[in-house]
């Protein structure tokens, strides 16, 4: 009896020395795409030549972005991540996102590091000290507010896009040559100024007169006015139905297990806590992006991958291509696009050079999706995620902290105009044109169907008030 307990312990130390062989600290090149969390310095484009055409110059660009990283929130909203369906059908709503994570962290800290000084658990000895050294401080008053880390996000596109497009941003500020608008959330309002201060610097900026914002902004905000989203997707139920079936599927109920064992609970984990311990993480790499987070060693690249597509789920159904009206409700900021750059071509104004306009993750995806970018041919779901590794909805890169999109209109030789897109400062192809430099009238030909049929009261079914 005394050899077979002797062999026992053998077989568990080696265990345990196997299991310590990997630190989550000693990785070089961590996975970093946290999917609607997902730092801007981790897709941020580097490269700042001067972006030119030959024979044409920049004579307008038009901006519209969501804010950069911010503080947790602890007002959940309808339909989004923060609620859950229950067994019955109803919707119950989850803890505060922000009192979550300060009150049930610390709590679950102390479990994971006594799970390891008891000889259970698969972190290494550096990742438990490093959970052990972790805290968390955000007063409640910074919830959603824009984090210092968002403010530089938003400050340095500014600075690039400066020197990308020198014509025109390079030169002092003046009223009439550049328009600003952004939401009633203070997140958006100083993601607006910080971006201004990357493009003036901070002295000009002090001299710049925004606009009021307009509350549920149908504009740049037009999800909030649309009754029709809301009734069919944002207070339904069956606009998560996939989200919610691949959280009860095999490959959650995996991660699940596998952080539940990495961290060391005998009794797993509840998703909800596993899902807490994510949230955490990769709001540790946004607020702090230039340090480790403790707790990402929680999870494999694999458990990151499968959370990942569970957010996916959720906001393609909810903001993309699973249902209609989530696109066909984003109609006015392409006519806003449309109607500026007309302008220009017509000869009926030069001005402004810029315009710039600051939003939500909501509004991002939805336009996106308007502009028919990132329509995967395989619809995702929530039993086919083997097949869904190539897949162009992502979060990560789409819905992102400060996730951007740009148009430039050029006016080129023998007065001829050409149209270029640019998502999150990279060149991007438009559907519809034949190349990714777009000649006008095939920007012309994609905007007329949408300008011909945009009535945000009609399409959203609004009841009389809205008019």
């Amino acid at each position: 009896m005394f050899a077979v307990k002797v062999a026992v312990v053998a077989v568990l130390a080696i265990v345990c020395v196997s299991a310590e062989t990997s630190c989550y600290a000693d990785i070089a090149n961590p996975n970093l795409y946290f999917a609607t969390k997902t730092s801007y310095k981790f897709i941020k484009n580097t490269n700042i030549d001067e972006i030119t055409l030959p024979g044409c110059e920049a004579v307008q660009m038009w901006l519209f972005s969501r804010h950069g990283t911010r503080y947790p929130r602890n007002d959940p909203e309808p339909g989004g991540e923060d609620f859950r369906q229950t067994a019955d059908g109803n919707i119950q709503s989850r803890e505060m996102e922000l009192d979550a994570l300060t009150q049930q962290m610390p709590i679950l800290r102390d479990a994971v590091v006594q799970n390891h000084e008891s000889g259970r658990g698969e972190l290494c000895a550096e990742d438990v000290q490093n959970l052990r050294g972790w805290t968390i401080d955000i007063p409640p008053e910074l919830e959603e507010k824009l984090a210092p880390a968002g403010e530089e996000e938003m400050h340095d596109i500014g600075d690039r896009y400066t020197a990308r497009l020198p014509g025109l941003l390079d030169h002092s500020y003046k009223d009439g040559d550049y328009t600003f608008r952004f939401t009633t959330a203070s997140r958006a309002e100083k993601s607006c100024h910080h971006f201004a201060k990357g493009v003036w610097g901070n002295s000009e900026e002090d001299t710049i007169v925004y606009p009021e914002p307009i509350e549920n902004d149908p504009l740049i905000r037009f999800y909030k006015v649309c009754t029709k989203w809301a009734n069919e997707v944002d207070n339904n139920t069956a606009s998560r139905v996939e989200w919610q079936n691949f959280i009860d599927g095999p490959e959650v109920a995996a991660t699940v297990a596998a952080v539940s064992n990495r961290l060391g609970f005998v009794v797993p984990l509840s998703y909800d806590q596993v899902s807490l311990t994510y949230t955490m993480c990769r709001y540790d790499k946004a607020l702090y992006y230039g340090q480790l987070s403790p707790w990402c060693a929680a999870f494999s690249n694999s458990d990151l991958l499968v959370l990942e597509y569970v957010d996916d789920l959720l906001y393609y159904y909810k903001d993309g291509y699973g249902f209609e009206i989530n696109w066909m409700q984003a109609c006015n900021p392409v006519v806003d696009v449309a109607n500026y750059f007309n302008s220009i071509v017509t000869g009926a104004t030069n001005k402004p050079y810029g315009i710039f306009y600051f939003s939500h993750s909501g509004a991002m995806a939805k336009l996106l999706a308007r502009w028919g970018l990132y329509n995967d041919t395989i619809v995702p779901t929530a039993s086919n995620f083997a097949f869904q590794s190539g897949r162009q909805w992502s979060t990560s890169r789409m819905q992102n902290f400060g996730v951007n999109m740009v148009f430039v209109l050029f006016r080129c030789e023998l007065n001829t105009y050409k149209v270029q897109l640019y998502v999150n400062e990279r060149l991007t192809h438009l559907p519809g044109c034949a190349q990714d430099t777009c000649l006008f009238s095939e920007f012309a030909a994609i905007v007329k169907p949408i300008i011909e049929t945009c009535d945000l009261d009609a399409i959203c079914e609004n009841p009389p008030a809205y008019f």
